[in-house]
């Protein structure tokens, strides 16, 4: 009999096992994966907390050696390096055998100071292909991104399984279709600018409000630059309210919490809003005292135990954040699920055509935690909105108004010195930056009156009063502990009329005596350019040091400030070109943007050139020059300079001369190869030394990775430091153009060298020469003989004239007139000539001269034929700080001859005559590049003159032209 009990039991024994098979098989895969990811994590954390271990042992000095890590093996090190480590000392951190470590493979952390030899990206992948990657910055800043998976299309961040690390800065990659991405990014603030008439019609937008290009002042409180962060523009508090925030695990699934940040250094460093709590809708906080040129950053974080964890900053342009104004048009998307909607969170700042309606100084920052162009991307998971007001009595409105600003040179702290490039302003301590306009009258020309001050701050401390200021750099240090400050306090719409020294327990220790050294009693106060500036150098250590300067309203006679930069017009106002006869085009030359420019016009001095592979071909005869703008590089970020040297090679790197007498390159130097054979391989190698621990060399023929090749108008290098022109060296500055091209002469080469690290953190500017090849002077074509300017025009000169003993040219009828005529090819033969009068403007741009060339057309008793400079006038405004210094030269009285020394009484060997009928101010004005005057018909003494360095015209027309300048004119083989 068949037993039917029997047949459910193995049925259900059967259906049992068949749950348990499908269960296992799902089971133990995700239990896998979880190990694996569990593995990444827990490599991830050890390998961080070796890394700071390292960095915190090398900074306590601990046995007298560097620290570092290895991350292949999870070794801990005392070493150099961990080939050449001691043993001894270390400490092993386990790496299962899933994961792998590629990038950065070892880091070492100097003495001391914790600096890292390396900076970059350590990623560790697992079996599966998850990573995480961990970066480390100059300054030894350890941050790791989120699990990136891989899907077996390629790495896309994961979001699930992500324990990350309090540390986190979130990743920059964006999740699903990259392209609805970027198309759902780019659909966000598309407003018009209608709401506020500010013209800004762009979210990420440099515009700030009620601006166009124009900077903004510190009335527009903020602005908001293309990667998302927002620049205060003045004193401001920001004012956060949280508007709503909903995110869920899933559909119906539990909430996620979302929590935020905030950074004033643009994501340097953070602190928690909200008290760090979850945000929810209505919640306030603030960011108070904010100085102008803070770079606001809100990080977003959202996080459900290890299943979810995502955080992206709204300066990581990933697409996750926007930053709206008003008048910008929101994203028009759908609640996700059953979650509240984006529009019911934002109802109350939509206007009728709904737009963002919020105001003049109001931002909305809207977050998508989860993927991009998913059904689920709603930007509802934190909505926060963020109002600037500016601090009562911090901002200059009226740009007639007296005001001043305070610059730091030089500031040190040692012991328990707290010293900052910052300053504190009244009762209430308002703060300023560096540099940021500090009002002393309102808009109604009323002074500003501080009530008292505040001197426990961490820089300056400041008191306003009628007609005076009050300076106090705060002392009170224990024993052993200094601050050493260096500042400028400059004046704008306002005289200085004196200063005077404080008294008892806040006196400056002898501020005239004109001794300054880093001791306690080396403070000094030294009034600068003419009556506007004032610098304050001051030592403290137990006691303060403080000043009161008197001012009044106005400008100082002959200085002149129509822009209230501070600076006095002629010095550094591009709107400032009009010379002191009030006639800005003299010269006869397109310096005013008006006609041709000079990259229309061909360069009669250049030789053509072929670049391949690193060696530059020479085809043609020519001269060689090498000019070394710098040189910037250290044995670790904050060690000793490497020294640095130059070879060069015309036979294609077979043999090489070592330039500039094998000096170290400082700047400056300057050696030229003359009648340098046609067809001639140029290769330059550079080197850096530094006792035995570092000696690199490369040559452009080796390793082109690590030298940059650049002519005119080419684009800087794409490296992470040239993102900030202002933080290299000035050399690398002074050839860079506002917009971000290399500027230098049609004739030149730019070689840049990096001797270290070729990557994304190389800055190129190890080693900068510019190489200027030229047709040679010896056989008359450059060097004084040809015109730089000569065009089509001056060629109809040339042979319109026919035989050059002519004197009259009869080409054309009518009305004539007497010129100084120079023929091309034969400048240093100029002759009389009487031409037509509708001929001139040709002959004007040829640099030919009215009047006969005998004459003296300007009245400087030098004739037109030697005058390189027309309407010479004396006095001269230089020395505009009204010291002229020993061995410094100006035409200070109604002679031609020149004067020199502080009294300007001693005569000096220079006169008119031998400056070529030029002035102190108008050798500066050709050297700056305001001016041409006649200078371009001497091509190689025009680009010597423009070759000078900003520091040193600068210190030209403050205290008078050096002999450099002086002998470069006389001396020159015209």
């Amino acid at each position: 009999m068949f037993n039917h009990h029997k047949a459910f039991t193995a049925i259900e024994t059967l259906l049992t096992l068949s749950v348990i098979a499908v269960t296992a098989g799902m089971t133990v895969p995700m239990y896998r994966n979880y190990q694996i990811r569990n593995d990444l994590d827990l490599v991830t954390q050890q390998t961080i907390q070796g890394l700071r271990r390292a960095q915190v042992l090398a900074q306590s000095g601990e046995s007298d050696l560097s620290w570092g890590f290895y991350v292949q093996d999870g070794v801990l090190f005392a070493g150099e390096a961990y080939a050449v480590r001691n043993t001894e000392y270390d400490e092993v951190y386990h790496v299962p055998s899933t994961i792998n470590a590629s990038g950065i493979s070892e880091v070492t952390f100097s003495r001391i100071e914790g600096v890292p030899n390396k900076t970059g990206e350590i990623i560790l992948q697992a079996l599966n292909g998850d990573q995480r990657i961990i970066e480390i910055s100059t300054f030894g800043v350890l941050d790791v991104g989120n699990i990136k998976s891989f899907d077996g299309g390629g790495m896309s961040e994961s979001s699930e399984g992500s324990t990350g690390s309090e540390g986190d800065e979130g990743s920059t990659g964006s999740e699903g279709d990259e392209s609805s991405a970027t198309s759902q990014a780019s659909s966000l603030g598309t407003g018009d600018g209608s709401g506020d008439g500010s013209g800004d019609d762009s979210t990420g937008g440099d515009d700030p409000v009620g601006e166009d290009d124009s900077d903004p002042t510190c009335e527009d409180r903020f602005r908001v630059l293309e990667d998302g962060t927002i620049e205060t523009t003045g004193t401001v508090n920001a004012n956060l309210t949280v508007l709503g925030s909903e995110i869920t695990y899933g559909v119906g699934g539990p909430k996620i919490k979302v929590t935020v940040e905030g950074s004033m250094d643009g994501g340097e460093t953070w602190f928690d809003l909200f008290n760090g709590k979850k945000i929810n809708s209505g919640d306030e906080d603030s960011i108070d005292n904010l100085t102008s040129g803070s770079n606001i950053v809100l990080r977003i974080k959202g996080r459900h135990s290890w299943f979810f964890n995502k955080i992206y900053s709204s300066n990581d342009e990933s697409g996750h954040i926007v930053v709206l104004r008003d008048g910008d048009n929101p994203p028009d998307t759908e609640a996700y699920a059953n979650q509240t909607g984006l529009e019911d969170f934002i109802q109350g700042i939509l206007d009728d055509d709904r737009k963002i309606d919020i105001g003049e100084f109001d931002a909305v920052y809207l977050a998508e935690l989860g993927a991009l162009g998913a059904s689920s991307s709603d930007f509802q998971d934190a909505v926060i909105l963020v109002n600037f007001n500016i601090i009562e009595g911090s901002c200059v409105i009226a740009e007639n108004v007296s005001k001043f600003k305070i610059d730091f040179s030089r500031i040190e702290n040692s012991g328990e010195g707290n010293a900052k490039a910052k300053v504190f302003v009244g009762a209430n301590a308002i703060p300023f930056s560096e540099g940021q306009w500090i009002p002393l009258e309102n808009a109604q020309g009323e002074s500003v009156l501080d009530s008292s001050i505040v001197e426990d701050v961490e820089g300056f401390a400041v008191a306003r009063n009628s007609g005076r200021l009050r300076i106090l750099e705060h002392g009170s240090l224990p024993f052993g502990s200094k601050e050493i400050v260096d500042a400028t306090i400059s004046f704008s719409h306002a005289t200085v009329t004196g200063f005077e020294n404080d008294v008892n327990q806040n006196k400056t220790e002898e501020p005239s005596d004109g001794i300054v050294n880093d001791g306690a009693g080396g403070d000094e106060v030294t009034l600068l350019t003419g009556s506007q500036s004032v610098l304050f150098q001051a030592r403290v250590t137990t006691a303060d040091d403080a000043i009161f300067i008197y001012w009044q309203d106005g400008i100082p006679v002959g200085e002149v400030d129509t822009d209230g930069d501070g600076e006095v017009d002629g010095i550094d106002d591009s709107d400032d070109s009009d010379d002191a006869t009030g006639d800005d085009s003299d010269d006869g030359t397109d310096d005013d943007g008006g006609g041709d420019t000079d990259e229309d016009l061909p360069d009669p001095c250049e030789v053509p050139i072929t670049i391949e592979d690193g060696k530059i071909t020479i085809n043609g005869p020519s001269d060689v020059t090498f000019r070394a703008l710098g040189s910037h590089i250290t044995y670790g970020n904050r060690g000793p300079e490497i020294s640095t040297y130059l070879h060069a090679s015309f036979d294609d790197g077979k043999s090489f001369e070592t330039l500039f007498n094998y000096r170290d390159i400082d700047g400056g130097e300057r050696q030229t190869f003359t009648d340098v054979a046609s067809g001639s391989n140029l290769v330059i190698k550079g080197e850096g030394r530094y006792s035995w621990l570092f000696r690199e060399s490369t040559t452009t023929r080796e390793n082109q990775n690590k030298v940059r090749i650049l002519k005119r108008n080419e684009a800087i290098p794409g490296t992470l430091p040239y993102q900030n022109i202002s933080g290299l060296q000035s050399f690398m500055q002074n050839v860079i153009d506002e917009n971000k091209y290399i500027d230098i002469s049609k004739t030149s080469l730019l070689f840049l060298f990096e001797l270290q690290d070729s990557g994304s953190g190389a800055d190129y500017q190890d080693i900068a020469v510019e190489v200027i090849i030229e047709k040679p002077s010896s056989e008359g074509i450059c060097g004084g003989n040809y015109d730089d300017t000569q065009s089509s025009s001056s060629s109809s000169i040339a042979s319109s004239e026919g035989d050059q003993d002519d004197s009259v040219d009869e080409s054309e009828e009518g009305p004539k007139m007497t010129i100084c005529h120079f023929p091309p090819g034969n400048k240093q033969n100029p002759k009389t000539i009487e031409i037509a009068l509708s001929a001139w403007e040709a002959h004007k741009s040829n640099g030919d001269r009215e009047g006969t060339c005998e004459s003296d057309e300007d009245g400087d008793m030098v004739a037109n034929k030697n005058d390189l400079c027309p309407n010479t006038y004396s006095p001269e405004e230089v020395p505009e700080s009204g010291t002229l210094l020993f061995r410094r030269y100006a035409l200070t009285n109604s002679s031609p001859v020149f004067r020199s020394g502080p009294r300007k009484k001693f005569v000096s060997e220079f006169s008119l005559n031998e400056t070529k009928g030029c002035s102190c101010s108008q050798l500066i004005d050709v050297a700056e590049g305001k001016k041409t005057y006649h200078f371009k018909q001497f091509p190689r003494l025009y680009r010597n003159m423009r070759s000078l360095f900003p520091f040193y015209t600068r210190g030209a027309r403050s205290f008078g032209c050096g002999n450099a300048i002086m002998k470069m004119i006389k001396n020159y083989d015209y």
